[in-house]
């Protein structure tokens, strides 16, 4: 049978976990061939109707429906997943029909990439994961070694590979001297993590106002001045009166938490669902939160988190070197500012989600079970468009979009 997507294999700059990383196909606790209604792109969906095995012709005819509004290129048809089992029709014996009848160049542009998402970026391939795929949030969390950045092979097809267009007014060369700062202030050794983010916070809030106010020329010397403050050792004398605030974290989180709480889904997005709303204290009939109970069962659950990661100390720091690697940040956003406000949102309510799994006198949740946490908040919060613009509204409505309040997130 004739090839329908080409792939190449070229050089992309990765973290070194995405080397490692291979679908573990019906071993996989929470696969994405279930839950998601697949997008199909034009192409795939004209050679879907012309497939010539009966079996999978009519099951291709019958489930892949083309969309008759909105529709594009890219999202051309979507996959009818089963009414009650939420699963693709196209799966026999937890193995893909097409993959294994017509192969790999006949999946769709969705399931070829996922969970991977490239783009070319100043001549230079890149790849990373998105941590919505459990054996992906594996290799990113708990692998000391998985944000080494290595240059490594990797196989693309070329029309789903996004080019980076200069952003902000900024060259294309600068934006990347900005990224790999960020990133490497993220790796600072001798600093806590709240103290990076909020370093983090404090230059992307200047890099904000440097470009509106003197342009790309300022640039170099703003980040000349924090690499001066990490290396005096000025970070702790900074933050030395920042103290957590654990009333404001549970309250503004459990918020955001609400939006997606009800435990639907695969056995384990069910799990971490209820362990969290059971941690947090949520009323069983209800669901609903009390003020005053969250916030005790939080500040509990706070203090024994920092005992669970333990056992895996690198996962918060590799959750967010992810999202900056994989969102292009600083540049992902309206301005940097907004797009850090983005990335300290998601990593509240991250740590809700495992503080709340700690707040019981039982065994502390393991290496495993904190991956696993990360894995399910992605899948169910980060894949939903409609969920940045809640937590936008949520933190500018309640007056926590500045960053001398929102630094209170930080210190746990």
């Amino acid at each position: 049978m004739s090839e329908l997507h080409s792939a190449r294999v070229t050089t992309a700059l990765i973290p070194r976990y995405v080397s490692r990383f291979g679908c573990i196909g019906a071993a996989c606790e929470d696969n994405c061939c279930t839950g998601w209604a697949v997008s199909i792109d034009k192409k795939t969906f004209k050679a879907y109707r012309q497939v010539k095995n009966k079996e999978l012709g009519n099951s291709l005819s019958e489930n892949v429906q083309r969309r008759r509004s909105q529709e594009t290129n890219a999202d051309y048809a979507r996959i009818q997943l089963h009414a009650e089992t939420k699963a693709c029709p196209l799966m026999r014996d937890n193995l893909c029909a097409v993959q294994k009848n017509l192969g790999e160049s006949y999946l769709s542009n969705t399931c070829f990439t996922y969970p991977r998402v490239s783009r070319k970026f100043a001549g230079q391939y890149e790849l990373a994961l998105t941590l919505s795929c459990p054996e992906a949030a594996r290799q990113a969390l708990l692998v000391e070694d998985a944000f080494e950045f290595v240059e490594a092979p990797v196989k693309l097809r070329d029309n789903v590979v996004a080019e980076v267009a200069p952003r902000l007014g900024m060259p294309l060369e600068l934006m990347n001297e900005v990224r790999i700062f960020c990133i490497q202030l993220l790796q600072t050794q001798g600093l806590a993590l709240w103290e990076k983010l909020a370093v983090l916070g404090g230059f992307c809030e200047g890099l904000t106002a440097t470009l509106a106010e003197s342009g790309n020329a300022a640039v170099p010397a703003l980040m000349e001045e924090y690499v001066a403050i990490v290396e005096q050792g000025l970070v702790g004398d900074a933050l030395a009166k920042l103290q957590p605030d654990y009333a404001a974290q549970a309250q503004i989180f459990a918020l955001l938490w609400q939006f997606k709480a009800t435990a639907t889904g695969s056995a384990v997005q069910k799990s971490v669902s209820e362990a969290v709303s059971q941690g947090l204290g949520a009323n069983g009939e209800t669901g609903q939160l009390g003020s005053e109970r969250l916030v005790e069962n939080y500040s509990r659950g706070i203090e024994r988190l920092h005992k669970a990661l333990e056992a895996t100390p690198r996962l918060l720091e590799h959750y967010i070197l992810n999202e900056m690697f994989l969102e292009l940040f600083p540049f992902g956003g309206a301005s940097p500012y907004e797009d850090y406000l983005k990335l300290i949102s998601r990593f509240g309510l991250l740590r809700l989600m495992l503080a709340a799994q700690c707040n019981a006198n039982a065994t502390l949740p393991d290496a495993v079970a904190l991956s696993n946490t990360v894995q399910v908040y992605c899948r169910r919060f980060q894949h939903d468009p409609n969920f940045a613009q809640q937590v936008s509204q949520v933190l500018n409505n309640s007056g926590w979009g500045k960053l001398e309040k929102l630094y209170r997130f930080l210190r746990s």
